[in-house]
């Protein structure tokens, strides 16, 4: 599976393969061999390319903190094929209205936020469902949900404006 992890605002590709109870890793085209063990609920042993190490995991939305020996990262992580649609509403994040779009054709499950709501950046607006997996649009700012223009049961297409956010 393909990943796009941003680190500030540095991105990292990141591909996952899984193969005979072994991950292989491909970070930014380097290569690792990850063998890993949960030793709590948030805890992994890690063993990659023969070190070791122990990571405490936390995550918040697409928000990861990575916790090991004395030292904090912290990255959001999105799955490739979302990332471009992730990135076309983080540019066009301003002091004005926003139009929140559908990033993918799909079926509205649920709308959250409801008009006159006051939302802060990462709260769920809607959850629609694309390709049998069930999708958590958040707030890309904070403000106040001026329209939502989506219903639970329609159907709507890639990049059809579902909410204005001002």
């Amino acid at each position: 599976m393909k990943f796009i992890a941003l680190i500030g605002k540095k991105e990292t590709h990141i591909e996952i393969l899984k193969e005979n109870g072994q991950y292989h890793l491909t970070l930014n085209g380097k290569s690792f061999t990850v063998d890993a063990f949960r030793t709590g609920h948030q805890t992994l042993s890690l063993l990659v390319d023969g070190k070791s190490f122990e990571v405490e995991l936390e995550k918040a939305g697409n928000v990861y903190s990575v916790h090991f020996y004395n030292d904090t990262i912290d990255l959001e992580l999105y799955e490739a094929r979302k990332f471009r649609a992730v990135g076309l509403v983080r540019k066009t994040v301003s002091d004005g209205p926003l139009k929140v779009v559908a990033p993918m054709p799909g079926k509205i499950i649920r709308v959250v936020a409801g008009e006159n709501a006051h939302v802060n950046e990462g709260d769920p607006l809607l959850i629609m469902e694309a390709m049998k997996m069930q999708n958590e649009l958040k707030a890309p700012k904070s403000g106040i949900v001026k329209n939502v223009h989506a219903k639970e049961g329609e159907l709507v297409s890639a990049q059809q404006v579902l909410i204005v956010l001002e």
